[in-house]
């Protein structure tokens, strides 16, 4: 008896866990409109290395789908620092967190600054104020929260806008519209809350390419450089996929691909789809992987793992300019220095280029946060989604939505 099939449309994490789930159960197809699987993991070769520059870490207490399928699939990964430095081109403050006193302190000066020393008092306050809205039911924007608590502009600058942009790859205005429970649920579960109780983060040994090399060895259709160009849902049951070497006709289909991209492929969308599907925005961000160790701060204390720049003390609704140091987070020799930056179009120094990518990511509103409690909503005995949009935009939301997909056709991990 011949298995019922699945098409699996997008190649990134939520449809790769997707595709090794099912692959057992049903004949799979994974089809992916770029030259490489993978999505966000994107691990480039450059001599004997293999520097990642999309999905770069995560740790032992909230990834733990993705930790589960490293397990079963023998990644190794390693331990790696956690740090973040902000650096104002303005006022010219540079101070690391996650790297103890000495990161806070690198410029020692900022000791007899009252506007430093302001902030770092009120870090604690707002970690407080934070933690207790959360026992709250209040639905406040986190611009509308910094504004209730009094904290003033350089905080804002300074601290609050830098924590949001440079994990969500977010400009100013997208990070103080952001719905404020929502961002501090995963704020404390991460443990940027808290001066302690840190999770352990970690780098795939090898870079985040060996999961997806294990994946797709196990499929036995995947189908990378192949754009799906429409998926219809004829009256006569299953989904018609649409790509330019014809139409493949499946019994059911995973869509794992971005929101917007998911809305746009449907030649029938439903009223919900459309409505559900389209709440969701995303983020563009230019990537540069480079060997120009300028982009640092310049205080030695102050180089960190992640490190956000800011063209002046006012801010602006510029997207952000983030450097991941490839060196410290995966362990690299500094002899041979990568450094992955964002959104930066004057730098680094020519020459200097190794490639150059664009990513999205999912922006957070009110409207999108609404739009997540109905996407169950859109699952059908055909059709079901999955993504990072899911959850909060990261590599664990992928997976877990990846599993949710596999688990509505019938396949329990």
């Amino acid at each position: 008896m011949s298995k019922e099939t699945v098409a699996v449309v997008g190649a990134g994490i939520s449809g790769l866990t997707a595709a090794y789930l099912l692959r057992d159960r049903y004949d799979v197809t994974l089809y992916e409109a770029d030259d490489r699987f993978g999505g966000h993991a994107h691990t480039h070769t450059v001599g004997t290395d293999r520097v990642d520059t999309g999905f770069i870490v995560h740790n032992d207490r909230t990834y733990p789908l993705l930790r589960r399928l490293f397990t079963e699939l023998g990644i190794a990964v390693q331990p790696t620092e956690m740090s973040m430095s902000i650096r104002c081109e303005g006022c010219g403050v540079e101070y690391a967190g996650g790297r103890g006193a000495r990161g806070i302190l690198a410029q020692r000066r900022r000791l007899v600054d009252p506007r430093f020393v302001r902030m770092l008092l009120d870090v604690k306050r707002f970690q407080r104020a934070a933690l207790a809205l959360l026992e709250t039911d209040d639905d406040l924007t986190y611009g509308s929260f910094l504004s209730r608590h009094g904290f003033g502009d350089y905080f804002v600058q300074h601290y609050a806008i830098p924590v949001v942009a440079c994990v969500w790859s977010s400009g100013t205005a997208t990070a103080l519209d952001y719905p404020a429970r929502y961002l501090f649920t995963f704020l404390h579960h991460h443990g940027f809350l808290s001066l302690r109780d840190s999770p352990q983060w970690f780098t795939v040994e090898g870079g985040s390419r060996t999961y997806v090399d294990a994946i797709v060895d196990r499929l036995e259709g995947s189908a990378a450089g192949t754009p799906v160009r429409a998926i219809a849902r004829p009256t006569a049951g299953g989904a018609d996929i649409t790509t330019d070497r014809g139409v493949d006709h499946v019994d059911r289909v995973v869509i794992a691909t971005h929101a917007d991209d998911a809305l746009s492929l449907l030649a029938d969308p439903t009223p919900e789809e459309k409505d559900v599907l389209g709440a969701f925005g995303y983020s563009r961000n230019e990537v540069t992987l480079h060997r120009d160790s300028s982009v640092l701060p310049d205080a030695r204390d102050a180089k960190s793992a992640w490190n956000y720049r800011m063209d002046g003390c006012s801010g602006g609704d510029h997207p952000p300019v983030v450097t991941y140091w490839m060196n410290r987070l995966q362990g690299i020799d500094e002899s041979r220095p990568y450094l992955v930056t964002l959104n930066d179009g004057t730098r680094p120094a020519p020459g200097s280029t190794i490639a150059r990518m664009t990513y999205t990511h999912p922006v957070y509103t009110p409207s999108s946060v609404a739009a997540q409690g109905r996407l169950s909503e859109l699952s059908t005995p055909v059709t079901t989604y999955a993504g990072a949009y899911h959850g909060w935009g990261f590599h664990e939301d992928g997976c877990r939505s990846g599993v949710a997909a596999a688990e509505h056709v019938g396949v329990s991990w």
